[in-house]
């Protein structure tokens, strides 16, 4: 039995050093991006703005970087994932209601473009399987991926980028 407790032993304590490395990198991160101001989270009405779609069901991928698909934006709790029911407004205004984060409100003058891609940090999905938001946050160009549960409301909100 001694012959592999120390075998065990020297695993256990690489795998809580592994996890303490990944929980500081996380803190570090949120450190650098501290300088985000927070995002909104005004609902639709509070920005003069009517209901144009939605609710829709969707996952809340995450926010990262612009063209950076795997530098998550971790402050604010952007870097996390949520179910969420995503709302467009009637001026372009973006409304996220993400489960146990919090919402987002990503106003239509902030929003650049509108696209989709096969994913990001926290989701690959391939094809243009996740649509996703680039706006700006402060001085930061971000981009935000939704995985939409109806391929038919993905189609509709991303042929309404003209409006974007």
């Amino acid at each position: 039995m001694s012959d592999r407790l120390v075998p065990v032993l020297l695993l256990t304590l690489l795998f809580l050093a592994a996890l303490g490395a990944m929980a500081w990198g996380w803190r570090r991160r949120g450190r650098t991006q501290s300088d985000l101001p927070a995002p909104s989270a005004a609902a639709l009405e509070e920005l003069g703005e009517t209901l144009a779609h939605g609710p829709v069901g969707a996952i809340y991928v995450d926010t990262v970087l612009a063209e950076q698909p795997l530098e998550r934006v971790v402050a604010h709790g952007l870097g996390q994932r949520a179910r969420a029911e995503v709302s467009l407004g009637s001026g372009g205004s973006w409304h996220l209601e993400r489960q146990g984060l919090g919402a987002l409100t990503i106003p239509a003058g902030a929003v650049a473009e509108l696209t989709s891609g096969p994913g990001m940090a926290g989701k690959f999905v391939g094809g243009d399987g996740l649509l996703i938001i680039r706006w700006r946050l402060g001085d930061r160009l971000l981009d935000t991926g939704l995985r939409l549960d109806d391929r038919a409301d993905h189609d509709l909100l991303l042929s309404r980028k003209e409006h974007a």
